[in-house]
């Protein structure tokens, strides 16, 4: 076998044991005795079990990047929400895919490893970041209202999170119907025009509002967690 395939093996094999078995509960006796391999043949791709699932977060992150594609605007162009539908069915689609994957993920029990913790925050704060980018250029191609684009990022991956967990742990495989209720979420909320026409939004921290063109608007004014990114 070769040595990419061979390592992708103690991948798919660690990753199955995690998920059921927890991160912090396997060792390294369970993954080789799994994947059928010497324990010398492990420690020719990983040095330790930390190292494999650094590995699997980073292989999450690319295959939500890969499926989450920049949204196009021009002649011959699907429409925005047409495009929004489909990155919704490509990640929802991988998820039902990677039902043991996202299981680890959601179900990590913190407290044991610092370090560890550390990663897990890491890869969400990597994802809020993909989604508030997404934010910000639509904002700048007028498809996105003005908002605090990172307080709505934690918004949206905490909906994710939730929608993913029960997705993976029901036998739900109907990725289309789903798609369809998050992005009519996402686009319309759940208000009623006319509730929405009663709405006055508060003065943002400090009593400062949105006055003549050009000055700051309320959520220039209101950024709770960072500034946009670059």
């Amino acid at each position: 076998m070769e040595r990419q395939a061979r390592r992708e093996q103690v991948l798919h094999h660690a990753k199955h044991i995690f998920a059921r078995k927890g991160y912090h509960r396997t060792n390294i006796a369970d993954i080789i005795s799994r994947a059928r391999i010497a324990r010398g043949t492990f420690y020719l791709y990983f040095q330790n079990k930390r190292d494999i699932f650094e590995e699997l977060l980073a292989q999450t992150l690319r295959e939500l990047r890969e499926r989450i594609q920049r949204l196009r605007v021009g002649p011959g162009q699907p429409n925005p929400a047409e495009q929004l539908r489909a990155n919704l069915r490509r990640v929802l689609a991988f998820v039902l895919d990677e039902r043991e994957l996202t299981d680890i993920l959601l179900n990590h029990s913190t407290g044991f490893d610092r370090g560890l913790d550390e990663q897990i925050v890491d890869f969400y704060e990597r994802v809020t970041d993909q989604i508030q980018r997404s934010l910000d250029l639509g904002i700048e191609m007028s498809l996105v209202r003005e908002c605090d684009t990172r307080a709505v990022a934690y918004c949206i991956l905490g909906g994710i999170k939730e929608i993913v967990g029960q997705l993976s742990r029901s036998q739900r495989d109907d990725v289309a119907a789903l798609a369809e209720e998050i992005l009519d979420f996402g686009l319309r909320g759940v208000a009623r025009p006319e509730l929405l026409q009663t709405v006055v939004k508060e003065p943002a921290a400090g009593g400062c509002q949105p006055t003549a063109a050009g000055a700051e608007t309320a959520a220039e004014a209101g950024h709770f967690f960072r500034p946009k990114l670059d």
